[in-house]
């Protein structure tokens, strides 16, 4: 009889155990390709060369491409993505499921039937879907490949070697590298932006911060608040670091897959060009919200309008607009915290602008050196400043965000205020309106 118990007991454990199994959602691992009638037909770059720019299009024919995964979810940096790369280009890949890396390992040739599928852009960066979200017809997205389609697109071809990150300069990076596992050399974080959390791992929000080469230049490090590393802390030395590469407008950016891709074991960087006075890419405050800066000042002259942070394609810009406010007059100003020119030479601004449903609301730039940084603005003298300010966006948004230009601030001395001053409307005939959109970004002052 202790036979029969023990055997019960031994198959029902057996069975609990399937039952438990079953109740646990898997996706299945890719099928490992092994046919010899089964061959690539094309490669990553064709995609990138067929492509035109702000379309989404649909795989009709039985392209088939190939390559090496070298980035997934296994930290939680990058969200139900993963990245292939063959020789050719690279390029993300939207998939609808969690614990991807389980199955689509760093370092796995994968083969990849399109027909079906889609490519579109986000944020200027070719991507591959499922589909297309519509429901916005400004804004149309593309959506993960679902979770049930894996199998049918997806086939394994084994293990492979890892590329070895491509070595770039930062006069090396270009388009023709998005996606592209690149390794940079002689390059450190800010000074303000060392000691930081990678990502902000309380309120789940994605940070950026500044990667500064030892020869200038600058490269944003973007890094998810969900991720596993989120928490730690940004070394002070200087090195190289490996990693995922982007661009977002004029921004160029990199993504780690965790924090062994960062190998500063070096001193900092000896700098002999030009210094950074002032920085400011709103990246570190929350969207949707009152901008409300230490130091600024944002204040409205007529009407009831502020300038906002807002975000657009995970990336933080300040506002402004008349739009939607039924005011006659709409002037408000944003002015940056007082710059003292005494103590430099050679000063220059700089900024982006991006510009939408243009139809004729004005952005000035502005300096004063009476202003006192307390009171009403419009009541000091302002010089008007020579800068390149985004326009002609009448139907949507501008596709691009447009520099300003180096403005030369060597002439004036001692204690500043730079402004930027909206003037609108959104009162009358829709013909007299004037409440174009303008977003803000990357100000910045320089001086050797």
């Amino acid at each position: 009889m202790k036979w029969v118990v023990i055997t019960k007991i031994f198959f029902l454990s057996i069975l609990l155990g399937i039952l438990l199994n079953a109740c646990i959602k898997k996706y299945d691992a890719p099928p490992i390709y092994s046919g010899t009638n089964l061959k690539a037909n094309s490669s990553i770059k064709s995609l990138y060369d067929s492509h035109i720019i702000g379309n989404n299009e649909k795989f009709v024919d039985n392209e088939i491409i190939t390559g090496i995964v070298t980035a997934n979810d296994a930290n939680d940096n990058f969200y139900k993505t993963i990245v292939l790369q063959d020789s050719t280009a690279a390029i993300s890949i939207r998939m609808d499921g969690f614990g991807l890396s389980a199955n689509y390992p760093v370092g796995m040739r994968l083969m990849v039937k399109l027909n079906g599928m889609w490519m579109g852009e986000y944020g200027g960066m070719l991507q591959l879907g499922g589909g297309v979200d519509r429901s916005d017809p400004l804004f149309t997205e593309l959506v993960p490949v679902p979770a049930a389609l894996f199998s049918k697109h997806f086939l394994s071809a084994g293990m492979d070697i890892l590329p070895t990150p491509l070595e770039v300069s930062y006069n090396q990076l270009q388009d023709s590298l998005h996606s592209r596992l690149v390794k940079l050399n002689n390059i450190e974080f800010a000074v303000n932006d060392t000691a930081k959390s990678f990502g902000d791992a309380i309120n789940k929000l994605t940070t950026s911060h500044s990667l500064k080469y030892c020869g200038g230049g600058t490269v944003y490090l973007r890094t998810s608040g969900f991720a596993s590393f989120a928490s730690a802390k940004t070394p002070r030395g200087s090195g190289s670091i490996t990693g995922i590469y982007s661009e977002f407008g004029s921004q160029r950016q990199l993504m780690i897959r965790d924090t062994s891709d960062v190998e500063f074991t070096q001193s900092r960087c000896v700098y002999n060009g030009p210094s950074v006075l002032f920085y400011e890419d709103f990246e570190q405050y929350a969207a949707n919200q009152l901008l409300a800066i230490s130091q600024w000042t944002n204040i409205a002259e007529s009407g009831k309008q502020f300038y906002q942070i807002q975000s657009f394609q995970n990336n933080r810009v300040a506002s402004i607009t008349a739009l939607g406010t039924n005011e006659t007059a709409v002037v408000s100003w944003l002015i940056l915290p007082a710059l003292q020119l005494n103590n430099s030479t050679g000063e220059q601004l700089s900024f982006l602008t991006r510009d939408a449903f243009d139809n004729g609301a004005g952005l000035q730039i502005l300096l004063s050196n009476n202003y006192d940084g307390k009171g009403e603005p419009w009541k000091a003298k302002w010089s008007s400043l020579n800068a390149t300010i985004a326009k002609g966006a009448i139907g949507g948004i501008s596709s691009v965000f447009t520099k300003s230009g180096n403005i030369n601030l060597s002439n004036y001395a001692g204690l500043v205020h730079i402004a930027f001053k909206y003037t609108g409307s959104d009162s009358g005939p829709l013909a007299s309106r004037k409440n174009t959109n303008y977003w803000v970004d990357d100000v910045k002052i320089t001086a050797q």
